[in-house]
């Protein structure tokens, strides 16, 4: 660590910081009292100096204690230690371990307040000194020479703001990395459906055949099948699973949607259910210490009102576009999203490091949660990605100490496209559109909306009552009354979501939203329906749909000329490519029609895929859920993904084309590192 001008302030502005922390606590706990302020200084220079022992003597001492009795002890030991140290000090009075444990607690507090202003390294300093030193006693490292690979996805980020963020300095990390030349930084084109259920299936497992959206109606079966669903999740990579994944042959999951076959997995949808799964380090091990505890609640708090704070100024800008959803409880999963879930698996990946775990695939989704509400051109947004950023240089320093040397890979599985929702721009959601067109009295099941906040929270919540840590078991009793089937589930329309299936199939239609596509089934046909049969059957809605102003194509099967893309004003067979009149596909981009094939190939696709207008000029489309950005189909940067590689990595410099051979491209590194017969 050095000790520039810039780290001499940050020094300062903390001990100041702390010693009126200590006179405003004198005022309010009955047994702490100073008669100087001297005495204050020389607390807050002492305590600071002995942490680091105090550490040392904690790990050493009582490391052999089972993980659900690091944060009690910890706590207990960091307040006998301030009371011993301060009493030490002529003019302190500390009484008891309580008020030595409320001074820790309010001193953790502004640590982490000041940590974000000041940009302090306190997250390194507990990395190097606590959580390395916990990993040696109970992660037993893997030394070698032969690196590992990092594989860091932003979700939802696109090349273009990845590249204005790096270039305005929202994120010296990446910019340090380009400059100097360790890394390079390609885009890669998504497939039409533009969402991480599709995508990471993609990356992580080499196959996501049949996966036709984030949400689907399985024609065989009778039900809606929904990637953040973990039974479905389970369900999707056992079939497309080859047992070669990304992540296999010792690798890592933190936080994904699927595996990609790792030995070890943590909060990972499609694995919650495998409770004999490894998970590496206790869930508790990163709860071992009062600061990680402390800095959580205090950082989701901070983010909570910062989120109030930045709704109001997005409203007071007259942002062109805002949508309800970013309202009051909005903050609470965003406070979650961008704060808590992002440090646990921070903390996760740097064990996974210190370990020397082969491949580790971590999703940090902050960025793209938050860019749905606030916009993904938002000042908020972007101030996410240094955030994020941040997280990385926390991992970088970590690599420095780990057994073994490590290739840092940053990616995204999809980018936004801003818009209006489709309702705020023609005045109906689709559901009244299709309601209106089909002009029968038809019950439809419609689902437009995304849950993945809560879905990440249920994840959490999952992991922490399957655990065989003991702390488990009380987590698992006080969620007991929103356990179902061995899950346990908070959302606020868990009954909703458990009638989805039944609602699915006493439906004739069911309508569902995935950003700026719209899929449409007809759950009376255990086939895909054709264009000829839905024309007999629904006269008016392939019409209405085609010649909407803010629809650009929809795509339909016909028994006589197979897949057909339409709009008002032309027909683009998918066949043979033939166009007759204006085509539809036109603004789309070069491979729009070759992504649109492969979706009507798969036995799922919807008998009727609707997909809204994109202006080419703006690059704006509206959507379909209630975002301000969206992804989901085809328009605009939500296709146009990157991948961020060390220069020493073999590149041929071809076009990375759909989440299949982002796979192709990111195993290949391994196989070439990792086992050069294979590779």
């Amino acid at each position: 660590m050095k000790l520039n001008r810039a780290r001499i302030v940050q020094i300062i502005s903390l001990l100041v910081a702390h010693v009126i922390t200590l006179i405003i606590l004198a005022n309010f706990l009955d047994g702490f009292s100073y008669t100087t302020l001297r005495s204050l200084v020389t607390m807050t220079i002492l305590v600071a100096v002995a942490q680091s022992l105090f550490w040392w003597v904690f790990i050493t001492l009582f490391s052999w204690l089972p993980f659900w009795l690091y944060p009690l002890m910890t706590f207990i030991l960091n307040g006998a230690f301030i009371m011993v140290v301060g009493n030490l000090i002529p003019g302190i009075t500390i009484s008891n371990i309580a008020t030595g444990i409320w001074i820790s607690i309010w001193l953790t507090v502004i640590n982490a307040i000041l940590g974000g202003i000041l940009s302090l390294d306190q997250d390194a300093q507990f990395d190097r000194n606590v959580t390395r030193r916990m990993v040696e006693k109970r992660g037993k490292p893997t030394t070698t020479d032969v690196p590992g690979f990092l594989f860091l996805e932003i979700d939802g980020l696109g090349e273009a703001i990845l590249r204005r963020a790096i270039e305005e300095g929202h994120m010296p990390t990446l910019k340090r990395w380009l400059d100097t030349g360790s890394h390079k930084l390609i885009g890669w084109e998504t497939d039409f459906t533009a969402q991480t259920g599709a995508m990471q299936t993609g990356i992580l497992l080499g196959n996501n055949t049949d996966v036709p959206a984030y949400r689907w109606w399985d024609r065989e079966v009778g039900k809606v099948v929904m990637s953040g669903i973990p039974k479905d999740a389970q369900a999707i990579e056992a079939r497309l699973s080859s047992g070669k994944g990304l992540c296999s042959d010792g690798g890592a999951s933190r936080g994904n949607m699927f595996s990609g076959d790792a030995t070890e997995s943590m909060f990972t949808f499609s694995t919650l259910l495998n409770k004999s799964r490894g998970r590496g380090p206790s869930f508790y091990f990163y709860l071992a210490s009062p600061y990680v505890l402390a800095r959580l609640i205090t950082r989701f708090v901070i983010v909570v009102v910062k989120e109030w704070w930045e709704a109001a100024a997005q409203r007071r800008r007259k942002d062109k576009y805002t949508v309800s959803a970013r309202n009051l409880a909005y903050a609470f999963l965003r406070a979650f999203m961008s704060a808590t879930l992002q440090d646990l698996t921070t903390y996760t990946v740097i064990s996974d490091v210190l370990r020397g775990v082969p491949a580790v695939y971590a999703l940090f989704a902050g960025y793209d949660d938050l860019a749905h509400f606030a916009g993904m051109n938002s000042p908020e947004a972007i101030e996410e990605l240094h955030e994020t950023d941040r997280y990385f240089a926390r991992i970088e320093n970590a690599v420095k100490g780990a057994p073994r040397p490590y290739h840092m890979v940053i990616l995204s599985d999809h980018g936004q496209t801003i818009g209006p929702t489709f309702k705020a721009a023609y005045g109906m959601t689709l559901e009244e559109l299709v309601k209106k067109l089909v002009k029968a009295d038809d019950k439809v099941f419609v689902s437009l909306e995304t849950d993945n906040a809560w879905e990440n929270i249920n994840a959490v919540l999952n992991e922490s009552v399957n655990s065989t840590a003991r702390t488990a078991g009380v987590v698992r009793r006080m969620l007991k009354s929103k356990e179902k089937e061995g899950m346990v589930d908070v959302m606020p329309d868990q009954e909703a979501v458990e009638k989805i299936d039944a609602e699915a199939k006493d439906s004739n239609e069911v309508v569902m939203g995935s950003g700026c596509t719209g899929l449409i089934y007809f759950t009376q046909s255990k086939q895909r329906m054709t264009f000829e049969k839905i024309q007999d059957t629904y006269p008016e809605l392939m019409i209405g749909l085609a010649n909407h102003p803010g629809i650009g194509f929809i795509m339909v099967n016909s028994e006589e000329f197979g897949p057909m893309v339409m709009r008002m004003g032309g027909i683009h067979y998918l066949s043979d490519d033939r166009v007759d009149g204006i085509d539809p596909l036109a603004i789309y981009g070069p491979r729009a029609a070759e992504h649109l094939r492969r979706e009507s190939s798969f036995t799922n696709c919807p008998d009727i895929v609707v997909n809204t207008l994109l202006d080419p000029e703006t690059q704006e489309m509206p959507g379909f859920e209630n975002q301000v950005s969206h992804h989901g189909g085809l328009g605009g940067p939500q296709n146009h993904a990157f991948v961020m590689y060390p220069s020493v990595l073999p590149y041929d410099g071809q076009p990375v084309i759909r989440a299949e051979n982002v796979y192709k491209l990111l195993r290949g590194w391994r196989d070439h590192v990792q086992n050069p017969v294979a590779g």
